[in-house]
């Protein structure tokens, strides 16, 4: 009898360790970071103390992926406005997503969102880790959403009134306070979904891939003489920005280190060389299936390969004399 116990012990035992080396394999080929984030502390922004404000001056503020904050104190605009976050399990399946309201508050708090001053929210396009919280954010502030048909079918599955958001016209800038904004068609990094709308309304709790991409955008923001540019997925449409120049170049790199060489290139002489920025900002480079703090870890390696993106665009910025900088969450920076 105590054989057969000592035995079936040892089988646990031997079992649980198994379990414990197949985790440990697990963790660090596919969910651990793509990149220390911490080894690129020289190119971190320098850190600033919140400020009123003066005229003319614009905050951008950094909320993961491609979510950003413009404010010049008395216009607020948002790209995205991505807060809830939903952890990696959430995307299995059998499972849904719906938007964190504890979250999107709590941050909203944070950075000072005003009721009054959000003037417009904009979704590069309609996939959840962009387009998910798009619905809570206009019910609770008030602001109008601009997007795909795609974004309206998922603010009217939230009973957002229709007249509350508008399709992109395309080329077409709108002025909103001293802003002036300009969406370009663009094109989403290599994906499954390329192109599929979401075609009637999507109501939460939702599958996480019935948020489909529909079409990509960039943006050109202007504020008086100073110029940004808003580029959240990496990928280009050749040609598309022969004439767009600006002095800020916030430069989606979600999945650029997965590309081959050449892909890599393309990408830069079709981004950064055609708009000759003085400053890039790198964008969706962070976990988002992890909350939103002033910490942010880079993609799981099963995602991406922030590592080989970083060193790429750092490389080719060096060589061509722009200045390269890195926002955590939640961090500000003043133009």
């Amino acid at each position: 009898m105590k054989y057969i116990i000592s035995k079936r012990l040892k089988i646990i035992i031997v079992g649980l360790v198994l379990i414990i080396i197949a985790s440990i394999f697990v963790y660090y080929q596919f969910l651990a970071p793509s990149a220390d984030i911490q080894q690129y502390k020289e190119y971190y922004a320098p850190k600033t103390t919140q400020k009123t404000l003066i005229q003319d001056e614009v905050k951008v503020t950094f909320l993961g992926t491609s979510s950003l904050l413009f404010d010049d104190g008395n216009t607020q605009l948002m790209i995205d406005g991505f807060i809830s976050r939903p952890p990696l399990l959430k995307m299995l399946p059998l499972s849904t997503v719906k938007t964190d309201a504890d979250a999107v508050n709590n941050v909203f708090h944070k950075i000072g969102i005003d009721h009054n001053k959000l003037r417009g929210l904009f979704i590069a396009h309609t996939h959840y880790d962009h387009a998910l919280d798009l619905a809570y954010i206009a019910k609770q502030i008030g602001t109008h959403v601009y997007g795909s048909e795609s974004a309206i079918n998922i603010g009217l599955g939230e009973g957002i009134n229709v007249d509350q958001m508008s399709v992109y016209e395309v080329n077409k800038t709108m002025q909103l306070g001293d802003f002036t904004v300009t969406v370009l068609q663009s094109k989403h990094s290599p994906t499954f979904d390329e192109g599929e709308k979401i075609n009637e309304p999507l109501k939460q709790p939702a599958i996480a891939l019935n948020y489909h991409e529909d079409s990509s955008y960039d943006f050109l923001i202007t504020h008086h003489n100073k110029k940004f540019f808003v580029k959240p997925s990496a990928n280009y449409i050749e040609g598309a920005l022969d004439d767009i120049r600006a002095d800020v170049l916030f430069l989606g790199i979600g999945v650029l280190g997965a590309q081959d060489e050449n892909f890599q290139n393309m990408y830069y002489e079709q981004t950064v060389r055609k708009i000759q920025p003085k400053l890039i900002i790198p964008i969706h480079w962070d976990n988002f299936t992890k909350p939103l703090t002033d910490a942010l870890e880079a993609m799981p390696k099963f995602a991406d390969n922030t590592k080989a993106g970083l060193d790429f665009i750092i490389q080719r910025t060096k060589v061509d004399k722009i200045d390269f900088q890195i926002l955590q969450g939640f961090q500000s920076i003043y133009f």
